[in-house]
């Protein structure tokens, strides 16, 4: 027994002279970069947003990077030199052409995992235009390539005071505008330096000081008479031979040149859409809540927002799965994504992670405190959080409908937009059919159609090689 407690004593006395174990380094937590673009406001909030998230992960800090100017192109260029950041803002609209080219990282899989985003919460119009199905090359289905940001419809602005002033009832805002209620309305509103009004013995075009109609987006108009500018695969053009879009087009033609009603391209071109808006020149405009914080600063005039018009079709080209919309229109949005061949992909899981919280009910309540942003979150964009009822716009419920109904452009279906539209549009049909008038909507489209398929046709082929 004497012999058997030596050796074990020995054995104590060994292990109490080997060195001490160094405690375990603290592990350092892993960088990413996350780069986006915006105004004042926007920079503020996410700079909060991120330094909020850095201090509740202790293993992964984000480092928050605003890039100025031309944005696409900063990130196109970092992506070309094998040196992308490794979260980004995604613009819908750029979605398909950074996907289509395995340039963003797959996430349905964390998406499905996740505590913080129930995709049923999030608004369908917002989460659909993420999708891409690797297998097909089809936006819109499959599996999540990016969260939504943000959603950004759009609706109509008008100036309260001056519609007081003139005479001329409130818009009932659950209720939107036919065209021929826009074209009486925007009548009463529009005069002369004389006070002439347009069909008033007098009335002189070239001199008119007051419009009742500003800005008017163009898919607002189309969607809004149940047009379409290409098909639902995105692979067609169509607007030549819809006669819903044909009419569009032409009215917002006719709002210039027939009714006078409209500020002429000239007009708006040197002073410009917003400033004729905040000017208190137009009566009614086109804007996105974005619009609302300057708005709520900046304007002298009481103002409020009414649903986009519509149509004597009887049909709105809305959101699709979505039924019983009054009204629709053109929504934006910004995705936020994990770009391939990143630190963030190799760190998938944390930097999963900054997303979810960017899109989640946090994130979207810092975001829209500030009012230029509706909550992606549906359940959230009900409450005071959005809706903000000691501050205008006093009808901020027309953009929940809006939000709901309205759709991406057709930049978001289909690739390389500005090179297949832009040119046939804004250097051909636009300018000849709206800023000039001197062609008729549906010769200039017909006249074009073929150019247009052309260009789409090669779009398509530089994807599905």
């Amino acid at each position: 027994m004497g012999s058997r407690m030596a050796r074990i004593l020995l054995i104590v006395a060994a292990f109490a002279l080997l060195p001490l174990a160094a405690p375990a380094a603290a592990q350092e937590p892993v960088q990413l970069t996350f780069v986006g673009w915006g105004g004042p406001e926007e920079i503020e909030v996410f700079t909060q947003l991120t330094n909020t998230f850095n201090e509740n992960n202790a293993d992964v800090q984000i480092l928050y990077e605003h890039i100025p100017g031309d944005y696409v192109t900063a990130l196109n260029t970092r992506v070309a030199a094998g040196t992308p950041p490794d979260i980004a803002y995604i613009p819908d609209g750029n979605f398909y052409s950074f996907v289509s080219r395995g340039q963003l990282v797959n996430i349905q899989d964390l998406v499905d995992q996740s505590a913080v985003i129930d995709e049923e919460q999030l608004w369908p119009s917002a989460l659909g235009r993420y999708r891409y199905d690797e297998a097909t090359k089809t936006p819109g289905e499959g599996d999540l390539y990016a969260l939504p940001k943000d959603i950004g419809p759009t609706v109509v602005f008008i100036n309260r005071d001056m519609f007081a002033a003139e005479g001329v009832d409130l818009p009932d805002p659950s209720a939107p505008l036919t065209w021929d209620q826009v074209v009486e309305i925007a009548t009463k509103l529009t005069k002369d330096s004389a006070g002439k009004r347009p069909g008033e013995d007098g009335f002189n075009p070239e001199d008119i000081v007051q419009w009742g109609v500003g800005d008017v987006f163009f898919e607002n108009i189309v969607y809004g008479n149940g047009g379409r500018i290409v098909s639902e695969d995105g692979r067609t053009f169509v607007a030549a031979e819809d006669q819903n879009t044909i009419d569009a087009i032409q009215w917002i033609s006719d709002l210039d040149h027939v009714y006078h009603v409209r500020p002429t391209a000239q007009t708006a071109t040197s002073i410009g859409w917003g400033a004729l808006f905040e000017q208190g020149k137009t009566a009614m405009t086109t804007a996105g809540r974005w619009a609302t914080t300057g708005f709520r600063q900046s304007l002298a005039f009481d103002w409020d927002v009414i649903p986009n018009f519509v149509g004597p079709s009887g049909e709105v080209t809305a959101y699709p799965g979505e039924e019983d919309c009054a009204f629709s229109g053109w929504s934006g949005s910004v995705g936020v994504a994990i770009m391939a061949g990143s630190a963030g992909e190799e760190n998938k899981e944390l930097a999963y992670r900054f997303l979810e919280y960017i899109a989640g009910p946090e994130g979207q309540t810092e975001q829209a405190a500030l009012g230029f942003q509706i909550p992606n979150q549906r359940e959230l964009a009900n409450t005071d959080v959005f809706l903000q009822p000691d501050q205008k716009p006093a009808n901020a419920q027309v953009f929940l409908e809006a939000a709901r109904c309205e759709r991406p452009g057709p930049w978001t279906e289909t690739p390389l937009y500005g090179q297949w539209f832009d040119d046939n549009w804004w250097n051909g049909v636009w300018p000849a059919v709206v800023n000039d008038g001197t062609a008729l909507a549906e010769d200039e489209l017909a006249d074009r159609a073929q150019a247009f398929q052309q260009g789409l046709d090669e779009a398509w082929a530089s994807v599905d090689q």
